[in-house]
């Protein structure tokens, strides 16, 4: 929006008919009239909200009460305050508050209406809500019940929830931004800070925020999310049950609250007694570290639901006083029993490893294939088979790796089979996410390649060097399948695996798919190569391969998963990627990958949501400003329709009307039932009339008055019966005031309570139409007090 340099407003004196220059006064200003001396309020209208009073002030805004004159209610007018009113980037501010509340379609938020630029000025037009405010009822009440202040609580969790389902944060969450309906329920309000989060931190140099509730991660690191908005809602709550703020911070400098939000806060500090699960919940909700908090708002509801559930239900003692004595008793017991039971343990300990030292000294050396072994002990080729079968048959990845490392560090182990348990206890390593103990057991391959020696021929050597040098730094992460050129009719196949796992889990998991898919293709050439046999343990390896096959079946399901263009395909998208994430049977880098893509997802789902909105909201505001001028020119037609008191062609007509826009359609509505009930006043009075007559003077609208018994009447004439005789009038020549004199002596007369209602809601109706509001206020004013049905009616005339 442009803004326009400052231009002279004029308001009219409604005394004197004067205009007064008010081009520096601020909205809804009380000033003495210069021409006549009258206390008057200027600047009262902007577009079509005339405002009523004041209700509310910020730092930024007041919040008025205005009647919308187009469509006939009351509203909440925000209107932001001159200074920032000409600064782009407080309007561009305050808009941004308009398009994310009206983006929160929820009851525990407040609904807006509309935004403008009038005056000077720029407003939100919103639901107005006569409750008050949680600040207004700690100042009023001191502290609130605590089930009541658990269930505000939980109501405004649910509203943060929707927004935050949105990427909102809210960013100043306090007792005054908390709202009541007449009926109590809670409202969140003033969304002027809310932050997108994908869109990032805040990154102005400003910290907007309440000092008493805001969280310490804000001012100590200015950093903030939703969990800092949980601890803004915990405090308030804290304020609520005991009166205060959890941290009595007055002042706005930073270093000061900096060492004001250190300090650790517990509600049972307090003095006050609390329900225990209370007392919990809101210590988690203000929490000094938001990992201690609630995890997100589901669990905060939950909490707050089940604290309230539990408000004033005691805690009894399951056992009696004898049966504790008893349990203390069986405890020393256990005791007791335990110590004995670990001395004589000790004692069979030191016992045992001294008979194995005794044993161990008469070993006897055997000669096998330069094997040395040692009596009462595996060979070193039984330990390398246990750990591979552990490992492939198994599958117990953390236990192998354990016992290829013990082998490793035995000395025992001479090449090839030493780099090969190096491979395998790597190869577990990657699959129990231990990277850089991986890296460690293949860089040390490159440093033994057994090269050179008769058991390890030149092709395993080679293999050896080539896998340690490339992932013995950061695993060879971003190598391409086709720089890998291992041989795949040899053990050198398994080189794939192995860098295909380390892709899966730490690097990109397509191409540790692609790497793993091409080792599953290629061991087909291994059982068909020259040396098959002697190479059948490599089809082993089919295992590990298999552990990960569902994910990557899951991983080719989002492999070429387009770029969403519309809100359907990314609804579409999100739905698969949030399917395939939780169908994954194994942590890894797909699995951070796909929780990256969904809230990437998200963001441009709310993204293109509101781009809907935006359009969808310029749509409705096209039409809707096209109806109320379809409106305006029927509204103006009405009074042509009607002849003297019948209303019938004017109820004709709008019952023919419909409009798409819910807010015309009520304005309409209104106007319909206007008539209809006017009629229905009308029908009711003529029957009354019939059956017992009326006695009264009867006022025509010339002035003159007759005083007789009417003992008849239609919508064309009425029988009058005077001394002198029978007179006959048109039913136009009376004036309202009397037909509604006579309506109302017919009421009184009525016992029946629901009866008398509809006769005065037909009596206020008739008021209105015949142009007599202030009878018809009266009356009505009366029935709303008394009748809530008719008050949801009335509202649609008045409101």
């Amino acid at each position: 929006m442009t803004l326009t340099p400052e231009q002279s407003y004029l308001s009219t004196c409604p005394v004197c008919q004067n205009q007064i220059d008010v081009t520096s006064l601020e909205p809804f200003t009380k000033l003495k009239c210069p021409f006549c001396g009258q206390m008057v309020r200027v600047r009262r209208k902007f577009d079509h909200f005339m405002i009523v009073r004041q209700i509310g002030e910020g730092g930024m805004s007041r919040v008025f009460e205005a009647e919308d004159e187009t469509l006939g209610r009351r509203v909440a007018l925000k209107i932001l305050n001159r200074q920032y009113s000409r600064d782009a980037a407080r309007v561009e501010q305050f808009r941004q508050e308009a398009l994310i509340t009206a983006n929160v379609n929820h009851p525990n938020v407040i609904k807006l209406y509309s935004v403008g630029y009038d005056q000077g000025y720029f407003y939100i037009a919103m639901e107005l809500v006569n409750g008050g405010s949680l600040e207004q009822r700690i100042r009023r009440e001191g502290t609130i019940k605590e089930e009541e202040a658990l269930r505000i609580g939980r109501e405004v969790a649910e509203g943060l929830r929707a927004a935050q389902q949105l990427g909102l944060i809210h960013r100043d969450v306090k007792p005054a931004n908390i709202l009541f309906t007449e009926t109590g329920t809670s409202k969140v309000v003033d969304f002027g800070l809310a932050l997108f989060v994908e869109r990032g931190p805040d990154s102005s140099s400003e910290i907007w925020a309440t000092p008493y509730y805001v969280a310490p991660e804000k001012i100590i690191d200015n950093r903030e999310d939703y969990r800092s908005d949980i601890f803004s809602l915990g405090a308030s709550i804290f304020h609520a049950l005991t009166g205060r703020p959890p941290h009595k911070a007055e002042s706005n400098n930073i270093q000061e609250l900096r060492m004001i939000k250190c300090r650790r806060v517990a509600l049972e500090d307090s003095g006050l007694r609390f329900a225990p699960r209370t007392i919990h919940v809101i210590n988690r909700m203000v929490a000094f570290r938001p990992q201690e908090r609630c995890a997100n708002y589901d669990e905060t509801v939950e909490e707050l639901r089940l604290a309230e559930g539990l408000v004033g239900q005691g805690y009894k003692t399951r056992f009696s006083g004898r049966k504790l004595r008893w349990l203390g008793v069986a405890a020393a017991a256990l005791v007791v029993a335990f110590i004995v039971g670990w001395m004589v343990r000790s004692t069979g300990d030191r016992a045992a490893v001294a008979i194995t030292e005794t044993v161990d000294e008469s070993y006897e050396d055997l000669n096998g294939e330069g094997v040395t072994l040692q009596a009462g002990r595996k060979t070193v080729a039984e330990r390398f088979l246990e750990a591979r079968e552990t490992m492939l048959e198994k599958k117990r990845f953390a236990e192998a790796r354990q016992q290829f490392e013990k082998l490793i560090d035995s000395g025992d182990a001479r090449q090839p089979t030493l780099n090969w348990a190096r491979f395998n206890a790597a190869l577990c390593c990657i699959v129990i996410n231990r990277k850089e103990e991986a890296e460690k057991h293949l860089k040390k391959m490159t440093e033994d390649t057994g090269e050179g020696s008769s058991l390890v021929s030149d092709e395993i050597a080679g293999f050896f060097k080539n896998l340690g040098s490339l992932m013995g730094s950061n695993l060879g992460l971003g190598t391409a399948l086709d720089k890998l050129q291992y041989d795949t009719t040899q053990e050198p196949l398994l080189g794939y695996l192995m860098q295909g796992l380390a892709e899966w889990h730490f690097g990109d998991a397509m191409l540790g798919m692609s790497e793993m898919e091409h080792f599953s293709v290629h061991l087909a050439d291994v059982k068909s190569g020259p040396n098959a046999a002697a190479l059948d343990w490599v089809q082993g390896y089919a295992a590990v391969y298999a552990v990960y096959q569902s994910d990557i079946e899951v991983a080719r399901s989002v492999q070429d998963l387009a770029t969403p263009q519309d809100l359907e395909s990314c609804r579409r998208a999100l739905a698969t990627v949030k399917k395939a994430r939780e169908k994954l049977r194994n942590t890894g880098a797909l699995k951070l990958s796909l929780t990256r893509k969904e809230e990437e997802l998200k963001r441009e789902l709310v993204r293109l949501r509101m781009n809907e909105q935006r359009q969808q909201m310029a749509a409705d505001r096209i039409q809707r400003e096209r109806e109320l001028s379809q409106l305006a020119e029927i509204t103006t037609v009405l009074p042509s329709l009607v002849q003297g008191y019948d209303y019938s062609r004017v109820v004709e007509l709008l019952k023919d009307v419909r409009f798409e826009s819910p807010e015309v359609q009520s304005a309409l509505e209104g106007r319909r039932y206007l008539y209809e009930q006017g009629q229905a006043f009308l029908t009711q009075l003529f029957a009354d009339i019939a059956q017992s007559g009326y006695q009264g003077k009867l006022q025509r609208v010339s002035g003159s008055t007759l005083e007789g018994k009417v003992t008849a009447a239609d919508l064309t004439q009425v029988t009058v019966t005077l001394d002198r005789g029978v007179l006959t009038v048109p039913l136009d020549t009376l004036a309202p005031e009397s037909l509604l004199e006579a309506a109302q002596f017919f009421a009184e007369q009525t016992t029946d309570s629901s009866e008398y209602y509809k006769r005065q809601e037909r009596i206020a109706v008739f008021a209105r139409v015949t142009g007599l509001h202030n009878l018809s206020a009266t009356v009505a004013a009366q029935l709303m007090e008394e009748n809530r049905s008719f008050r949801s009616r009335w509202m649609k005339v008045v409101q």
